[in-house]
């Protein structure tokens, strides 16, 4: 091989390329969904494993779902075979590790304060006309209306008031584009398994574009409860009253929604 010419004389890296040594292994997460677990796929998937040189896992136990098995987290059934699975990676020389945290990232939980979740934007427009002198508290943006959204504290944080002359911007599947509203596609009926794109899209008119140049920031005209005060300029403006929201997304709410 060049790569081996170059770099190494005796052959060796070459050698563990072709070979690879346990430490340079790839590792894969191990997903075992809504209470299906069977000893003998446990087994057909480790061996699987193995003959591609897969060398380590994360075993994680996921409510998606799906239709439920009949294995109960934690049950004596569960335990059963989860130590199938250890001895059966022991027995074929993969390393196992147990994914025990509350959360996708290990960090969810009830002690998350609302300020310090997942958040995105959400806003609300006004439509004025100029010339006059505005005076008003503007909409509050409201939570955004998936089934995750079921909160006891409706967080709302103002971040930025902005205005531009009124125009119709259009974005087609704008809520899924922006991950709002994209639930998993493999456990849930009517989700797109992607977001369709024409192969020509028209010329965008100009009255459709929102320039950055007449846009105008009245962040500092706001008070705290959303009060707007300013003088609107001649023409029809759009008022943009911009907010945080935290996104709603819970840890246990798959589970709490089937009873585990």
């Amino acid at each position: 091989m060049v790569l081996s010419g170059l770099v190494r004389g005796d052959g060796q890296l070459e050698a563990e390329f072709r070979n690879p040594p346990d430490a340079a292994r790839p590792g894969v997460y191990w997903y075992f969904m809504d209470g299906n677990l069977s000893g003998d796929q446990m087994t057909a998937d480790l061996e699987s494993m193995k003959e591609v040189g897969i060398g380590n896992l994360v075993f994680l136990e996921v409510d998606v779902g799906v239709p439920r098995g009949p294995v109960k987290f934690m049950s004596d059934s569960w335990q059963e075979l989860f130590a199938h699975a250890v001895h059966e990676a022991e027995r074929l020389g993969i390393d196992i590790t147990l994914g025990v945290g509350p959360g996708w990232t290990g960090s969810g939980g009830p002690w998350v304060r609302p300020e310090q979740s997942m958040q995105h934007l959400v806003f609300t427009t006004t439509e004025v006309k100029g010339p006059q002198k505005f005076d008003a508290v503007l909409d509050l943006p409201k939570q955004r209306s998936t089934e995750w959204h079921r909160m006891r504290d409706p967080y709302y944080e103002d971040v930025a008031v902005y205005a531009f002359p009124a125009c119709k911007p259009v974005v087609s599947d704008i809520n899924e584009k922006a991950l709002y509203e994209r639930d998993p596609y493999t456990s849930k009926p009517g989700v797109k398994p992607y977001l369709p794109a024409p192969a020509h899209y028209r010329e965008t008119e100009e009255e459709e574009i929102i320039s950055i140049k007449n846009m105008r920031d009245l962040t500092e005209h706001a008070d705290s409860s959303g009060r707007l005060r300013w003088e609107v300029p001649q023409g029809t403006w759009t008022i943009l009253r911009m907010g945080s929201r935290f996104t709603g997304a819970a840890t246990r709410y798959q589970c709490q929604q089937h009873g585990n």
